[in-house]
């Protein structure tokens, strides 16, 4: 493998890559007594596909992933790799690369000596193994680096020891839990951007566990959410954030406004009645019913903050709050008593600065709203 002298690996190095395998997890299912952390995870994944499990603490992701790599065992299901079950498989008998979140490295052992712990236990001979020590210090640019300590590393080149390690024998499958919790913002950014090029390059199949939303997206093909030991909804990163398919998705998966009411029509057209009394025109093809009761979610980029000019919906209200975030500010904006939305306005060269207590307009089109929760029982 060939490896640039930053950013990327180079195109030769993807042509050499390893050879992922297609996972598939069948029903799979964890109970502890009447606890279930893990129920029925079923999920179909493509060789040399990235695909995050996110969900908050106890949502089943990190057991899911434990049972992957045979350090959990399941009440029931499969685990296929290829076709062959490794359900209740020892870890060691799996070939699976796994990364941990407090990198797991032998301190006493030089950064070569841990790269090749693997390959010793496999009886790999001498010569072999330093050529493959060699070459997967390449390809996470740490040439040079084989006889320091772990000690004599900053987190970053820690792990990516660690992912070293896991790649080092070629797995078909890939684990990563957490990887990048322990690393500041700015490391945490630029060390997403490197494990994806490194998988990419060496097409290995990636299972990762995050909790972290901008991880995720960043990262991944494909994302599965989960939720109280459940898949709440799989899909690419794009999918799930423009399209999610409950307002717990909607809510996880960045920042959004709700709101609920029952289905009218008005000049041929499904709105929203919402709690509060105003109208929200519903986007066309939804097939509902009026007086269907619904709950729906916009997020806060959606909003244009007074200019109301075309768009499909239009309220007026008194700017509460206005919170700067740097490249943006969000508006937190009261439309009724008990009510608020926020909006979300780029900073940039000529953008108004709002006062607290001014009266603004919010607006947005039909096709920004995303019904999130259907109740068929209409209400009068």
């Amino acid at each position: 493998m060939v490896v640039t002298g930053s950013g990327s690996p180079s195109t030769e190095t993807a042509q050499a890559g390893l050879a992922g395998a297609r996972l598939q997890l069948i029903d799979l299912t964890k109970t502890y007594g009447d606890v279930v952390a893990a129920d029925r995870v079923t999920l179909d994944i493509a060789p040399g596909e990235f695909i995050t499990l996110l969900g908050p603490s106890g949502s089943g992701k990190t057991t899911t992933l434990m049972m992957i790599a045979g350090f959990v065992t399941p009440t029931s299901g499969q685990i296929l790799v290829n076709g062959d079950d490794i359900a209740f498989r020892a870890p060691h008998k799996r070939n699976i690369g796994m990364v941990f979140q407090n990198y797991a490295l032998f301190p006493h052992m030089t950064v070569a000596e841990n790269i090749a712990f693997p390959l010793k236990m496999r009886k790999w001979s001498r010569n072999r193994i330093q050529e493959a020590v060699d070459e997967v210090l390449r390809l996470v640019r740490l040439s040079g680096y084989g006889e320091r300590y772990p000690r004599q590393l900053s987190g970053g080149q820690q792990q990516r020891v660690a992912l070293a390690r896991a790649l080092v024998f070629r797995p078909p499958v890939l684990l990563m839990d957490e990887p990048l919790g322990a690393l500041d913002k700015k490391l945490r950014e630029e060390m997403q951007l490197e494990i994806k090029h490194i998988q990419e390059a060496t097409n290995i199949t990636t299972v990762y566990v995050t909790h972290d939303q901008e991880e995720a997206l960043t990262m991944s093909d494909r994302i599965a959410v989960m939720r109280d030991g459940r898949i709440e909804q799989v899909g690419s990163p794009r999918d799930l954030y423009e399209r999610p398919a409950s307002a717990f998705v909607a809510g996880f998966l960045g920042d959004s406004n709700f709101l609920e009411g029952r289905v009218d029509t008005v000049d041929g057209a499904s709105v929203l009645i919402t709690r509060e009394g105003f109208r929200v025109r519903l986007p066309s093809g939804a097939e509902l019913q009026p007086g269907e009761q619904i709950g729906v979610a916009l997020r806060p980029e959606r909003i244009r903050v007074g200019t109301p000019d075309g768009k499909d919906t239009v309220l007026q209200g008194i700017l509460d709050e206005v919170i700067y975030v740097g490249d943006s500010s969000k508006l937190r904006v009261r439309v009724a008593d008990g009510c608020y939305l926020v909006a979300k306005e780029q900073n940039q060269d000529g953008t108004r600065h709002w006062r607290r207590g001014e009266s603004v307009h919010l607006a947005w089109n039909s096709t920004d709203v995303v019904i999130v929760s259907r109740n068929s029982q209409q209400v009068s």
